[in-house]
């Protein structure tokens, strides 16, 4: 298995169960007291959830850079984690695009939005863009789509 799979799955796995935590804990007190000064300390335990997912991409980031200059990671490698950053960009755009006209629409009649919704987008987006990359990753070196 290639370093760069190796840290793709590594990086996906953490990623997903940091994903999975942050939503139950942000969905079991819900959106409107996640906000409130009642949420004060979900809303810690929400950085604490997504602070081992930096420690770990920080080892990551650490571990390629000694992968470049052992020869370990190369040209289809960079051209594989290139394709998925364009994808992860795509698709992120269309979940922070549909999740505001979801708001929207669902709080059309109050006229406003609970801010907890906000915490959500942001932490959210953290995990999203870190779970997407890798896994997108992992399905263009699987499927052998190196270039363009």
């Amino acid at each position: 298995m290639s370093l760069a799979r190796k840290q793709a799955l590594i990086s996906g796995s953490v990623w997903l169960v940091i994903t999975v935590i942050f939503a139950v804990n942000f969905f079991s007190i819900g959106a409107e007291d996640f906000a409130s000064p009642a949420g004060t300390r979900a809303r810690g335990l929400a950085g604490a959830i997504i602070l081992p997912g930096y420690i770990i991409n920080f080892f990551i980031l650490w571990w390629s850079r000694r992968g470049r200059r052992a020869g370990d990671l190369d040209e289809r490698d960079k051209a594989i984690e290139l394709r998925a950053s364009e994808q992860t960009m795509i698709v992120i755009l269309m979940v922070v695009f549909l999740f505001g006209i979801g708001l929207y629409e669902t709080h059309l009649e109050s006229g406003t939005v609970p801010v907890g919704w906000l915490y959500l987008l942001s932490y959210g987006m953290v995990a999203l863009v870190s779970l997407v990359h890798p896994v997108l990753s992992l399905i263009n070196d699987f499927a052998g789509h190196a270039d363009g």
